[in-house]
């Protein structure tokens, strides 16, 4: 999907314009901006409705959830009973816990001292051609957000 060709490092500042992605962005802000520059008591009234909306809309939902109905654009696909396993121990105590079908698990949990395992590949005692399927690289963005509409 990328049409961005020259070489980079991660983590540089690059031009607007050399990621026409990036570029059609800003270009549609600026429509929406000078949108809202021409008639802005309309766009004054939409986000008033919106946020009427959106409120109106998360009142519903308290509603319907609790009592359990289908109602208009609210669907209740299906319902479920879930015990918190740990909660009911602490309320009927170890014995009545086991005898009214409460198990203990053990899960293993795995985790990584990340200095030993990157001074393990540099010296080779992890092929680096294993990386691929444990190693991933995440980057933490800051965007713009989306908009919303009806």
């Amino acid at each position: 999907m990328s049409t961005f060709k020259r070489a980079v490092t991660p983590g540089e500042k690059v031009a607007i314009s050399d990621v026409p992605q990036v570029q059609k962005v800003m270009d549609l802000k600026l429509e929406i901006d000078a949108l809202k520059g021409e008639f802005p008591e309309v766009f004054m009234r939409l986000a008033d409705l919106v946020d009427r909306y959106n409120t109106a809309v998360e009142d519903a939902e308290k509603i319907v959830r609790a009592t359990g109905i289908t109602c208009g654009p609210f669907v209740n696909f299906s319902s479920s009973v879930r015990y918190n396993a740990e909660k009911m121990y602490d309320e009927l105590g170890e014995e009545l816990f086991f005898k009214a079908g409460g198990k203990l698990a053990e899960i293993p949990v795995y985790s990584v001292d990340k200095e030993v395992l990157e001074a393990s590949i540099q010296n080779g005692t992890v092929p680096e051609e294993t990386l691929e399927h444990f190693r991933t690289l995440e980057r933490k963005y800051k965007k713009p957000e989306k908009l919303a509409t009806i």
